[in-house]
């Protein structure tokens, strides 16, 4: 029989570079079916190549990735850097109005050296529908594309009822905007905004008869 003794002093420390709390913007609660977190990482000519780190959900809900730098040598370990993205059928992370993924940099550490910079806490990441998403049949649901002038989709664009409801476009410009707020009836303005590029457009779609199909902005 094996018998297990502790040996005073022995220790594994793991840290987190990075703590992401994924909230689902329309409810404010957890996401609900399955995503993708996919994590990257910067060569020295800047350029992205994709790793097959898998990230760790912990008790909290929050995505960590224990272990990432964690290395023998610290002093001869350069800080590299990373990025996570994320990928759900039924969400489009905020981060996605501005960038690709979520940047952030990792200090090498060990046993005995910690690494130079702990994040003290995660950070929230907002995921905000799709046009996928499993809305509650008692919600009304705006449902059209983004354009460009061309006519052709933009994917990452904001569509927001005022300051009270937000979606972002997916890759064929589609998207899904509840509208829990407004009047029954009438006219209600629908702005689309594409940070990136800084155009935007708007509609004023007239309730109910603008649920029951498609609605297309154009921005410029």
């Amino acid at each position: 029989m094996t018998s297990w003794q502790q040996i005073p002093g022995e220790r594994l420390t793991m840290y987190s570079p990075v703590g992401l709390n994924l909230i689902d913007d329309f409810s404010g609660a957890n996401p609900v079916g399955r995503f993708e977190a996919e994590l990257d990482e910067q060569d020295t000519a800047g350029d992205w190549h994709s790793t097959t780190i898998q990230a760790v959900r912990s008790l909290g809900n929050t995505l960590v990735y224990p272990g990432l730098g964690r290395t023998v040598e610290t002093a001869v370990t350069p800080i590299r850097r990373y990025r996570v993205r994320l990928a759900s059928r039924f969400y489009r992370a905020d981060y996605l109005m501005n960038d690709d993924g979520i940047e952030f940099d990792v200090h090498p550490y060990n046993d005995d050296t910690p690494p130079a910079v702990i994040p003290n806490q995660p950070v929230d990441v907002f995921l905000l529908p799709s046009a996928s998403y499993p809305f509650p049949g008692h919600v009304r649901v705006l449902r059209g594309e983004v354009v460009d002038n061309l006519g052709d989709p933009v994917a990452n664009v904001e569509v927001v009822e005022g300051a009270r409801e937000r979606v972002l476009t997916d890759a064929r410009g589609e998207f899904a905007l509840p509208l829990r707020w407004p009047a029954l009836s009438g006219p209600v303005q629908i702005d689309a905004v594409d940070h990136r590029t800084g155009r935007n457009g708007s509609i004023n779609a007239t309730l109910p008869a603008d649920l029951a199909h498609s609605n297309t902005i154009t921005i410029n």
